[in-house]
């Protein structure tokens, strides 16, 4: 089992509840970007029944339902069958969501939400990190699917994110990725997406390849 994964990081909060016009914007501009990689690099059809999954999106309440974390598993499953291709998932604090909007919208796919996703060893009550979460979902969700998809792309938080690839990659390298990912943030005001592969051998054995 080989997938990319796509994650990103939140855009400029506003008032209560709300990105600011200047994350709305940015939130846009990522969402093309992702919508432009799936068409132009991955070469995956996303106008495929676009019609038939906006309407689903619209109106079967299934997909709000799904909005718990208990309900994870079965909104992974349901958003396989409705798009097997690319995967949307999501943390659930309001600058993750609202990033994550556009991009459910212009690819017309449901965001399946699971709160551990933008939450680090520092968020209090603390209730599970992006790690438990990563690794909850490749060894369980994605493992129970007939097919996987080629692409999963997760709205989360810079700090969660950068909590997560600390182990997997030497201090400096880490500490290079960090610089980098704050000034391409303007200091967590903006979008940023950290590209990695997931592989699990025939053998069990799995590994992220970080490049």
């Amino acid at each position: 089992m080989k997938i990319l994964f796509l994650l990103y990081t939140q855009a400029e909060g506003g008032a209560p509840g709300y990105l600011s016009r200047r994350g709305e914007e940015a939130a846009g501009n990522l969402a093309q970007t992702l919508f432009g990689f799936a068409q132009d690099t991955l070469k995956v059809d996303i106008d495929v029944d676009y019609e038939r999954r906006t309407q689903s999106l619209q109106e079967d309440l299934r997909w709000r339902a799904y909005r718990s974390p208990s309900s994870l598993p079965q909104a992974v499953r349901a958003s396989h069958e409705l798009f097997g291709e690319i995967l949307l998932l999501s943390g659930e604090h309001f600058r993750t969501l609202k990033t994550a909007e556009p991009v459910s919208q212009m690819c017309a796919l449901p965001v399946c939400v699971d709160p551990r996703m933008d939450r680090s060893s520092d968020d209090k009550p603390l209730k599970g990190t992006l790690a438990d979460a990563l690794r909850e979902l490749t060894d369980v969700h994605l493992a129970t699917l007939a097919s996987v998809p080629r692409c999963v792309w997760v709205a989360t938080s810079q700090k969660a994110l950068l909590e997560w690839i600390r182990p997997l990659m030497d201090l400096e390298k880490w500490e290079s990725c960090r610089e980098v990912m704050q000034q391409s943030t303007q200091n967590d005001l903006q979008p940023a997406v950290f590209a990695c592969g997931f592989e699990r051998s025939s053998d069990g054995t799995s590994r992220w390849v970080i490049d």
